[in-house]
């Protein structure tokens, strides 16, 4: 085969490759948290996802990653999915002194507005002593196609 033949037949082949990756969606996300729902006796296991294929692949690395989350054990036994979202973003805030009641979660179209409900959130949760403690852990957004 000749070499310029060659050379449009691989820039064709690169071209149709690029082209079909370009179909596939990424952006599908998902949240897990593993919790009894007393925060400051048991902690809680947390796990997102985003930027993948399917919901059902976003759900199944959130709940791997809440799964595998070292600070409470025993929540992490016990995550399971509770959101899956598309294009957006999730904040995660908390108290990090252990045995402490604050933790917030949220998604949001913009980064900025999940920050403030995550916020809000754990400072709702944190009673009034706590709530100048609470800060923003995670903040990811889902926003590749």
């Amino acid at each position: 085969m000749d070499s310029c033949l060659r050379g449009t037949l691989v820039g064709a082949v690169l071209v149709a490759a690029a082209h079909l990756s370009i179909g596939i969606a990424m952006a599908e996300g998902a949240i897990a948290v593993g919790t009894s729902g007393n925060f400051a006796k048991d902690g809680f296991a947390f796990g997102g996802a985003i930027n993948k294929p399917t919901k059902e692949a976003a759900s199944a690395q959130a709940l791997e990653t809440c799964r595998k989350y070292e600070g409470a054990p025993k929540m992490a036994a016990i995550c399971r999915v509770i959101t899956t979202f598309s294009r957006e973003c999730y904040a995660l805030s908390f108290d990090p002194k252990p045995g402490t009641p604050g933790v917030g979660w949220a998604i949001a179209a913009d980064e900025t507005t999940a920050n403030e409900r995550a916020q809000a959130a754990c400072q709702a949760t944190a009673g009034a002593s706590r709530r100048k403690y609470c800060k923003l852990s995670q903040t990811y957004c889902d926003t590749e196609d």
